[in-house]
């Protein structure tokens, strides 16, 4: 067993379809369930009994050294396997996996598949658009931005371009609470309000040099323990001593809600 923190770094370096040549550790109930395999990383590999063949007579033995994919990781700290062999293989593979995985992407990192997969299904729930109406938006809300561009601009240091204008008509002075476990990270609250930044424009503006780009504030996350800011392209940030994206405005509004942790910017020293 390792750390949450070792086991995200594992799966980050893991790609559909990467082989690893390994060696078959447990096959505890042929027919049943699937194999064990050791591949040579801190965290076993295992097998799914659907991929493997209906005859158990020709599923790899215990000590069996064989060529296996990358298929799925997820939070389970378990690298799931598909055997290279074909003889180890169910033997309708290619029929059962265009029924299963239709145009399912090939080398492409794991986190970025099984994140996307687990934000595509809740965000078919409404849950998103749910919590933002529990908070006070609804659709064609919009507020005045006058205040808040006053009070910023103020110092000198930040300037409201359309892009943060726009987003604050709509979502300015939200506060949304929410908590509990989310995709790659814990939900916490999250609000839009720009008055909770001033005396902080300094932050802003010494990121927007550094990385090229105007960033306005917006608002808080997690109770003030990091801040928000968004760019003129509408791209949002969470902003502290470094940086990290949340994406679009849409693309950080799901990360927001669903637990998504925001890609952390590298910036030179």
């Amino acid at each position: 067993m390792v750390s949450a923190e070792e086991w995200i770094r594992i799966r980050r370096g893991l790609r559909f379809g990467q082989r690893f040549r390994g060696t078959v550790t447990a096959v505890p109930r042929p027919g049943a369930i699937g194999i064990f395999v050791d591949i040579g990383l801190p965290v076993g590999g295992f097998v799914d009994v659907l991929l493997l063949p209906a005859v158990t007579e020709r599923w790899p033995d215990q000590g069996t050294e064989a060529e296996f994919e990358v298929w799925w990781a997820d939070q389970r700290q378990q690298v799931r396997l598909k055997p290279v062999d074909p003889q180890f293989l169910r033997d309708d593979f290619a029929h059962w996996q265009a029924d299963w995985r239709p145009g399912w992407p090939e080398d492409v990192p794991v986190d970025k598949a099984w994140v996307d997969a687990a934000a595509t299904c809740l965000r078919g729930t409404g849950v998103i658009e749910e919590t933002l109406r529990s908070a006070g938006w609804r659709p064609g809300r919009h507020v005045s931005t006058d205040h808040w561009r006053k009070t910023l601009e103020k110092s000198g240091l930040v300037r409201m371009h359309d892009a943060a204008e726009a987003f604050l008509a709509e979502f300015g002075g939200l506060a949304v609470q929410i908590s509990g476990p989310g995709i790659t990270c814990a939900k916490t609250p999250f609000n839009f309000d720009p008055d909770k930044l001033i005396g902080e424009e300094d932050r802003f503006a010494d990121w927007s040099h550094t990385i090229g780009r105007v960033i306005f504030p917006l608002g808080e996350l997690d109770e003030g323990r990091f801040f928000l800011g968004i760019d003129e392209n509408s791209e949002i940030y969470l902003v502290e001593t470094w940086l990290a994206t949340f994406g679009s405005a849409q693309e950080a509004l799901e990360k927001l809600v669903l637990g998504i942790a925001p890609e952390r910017i590298e910036t030179a020293d």
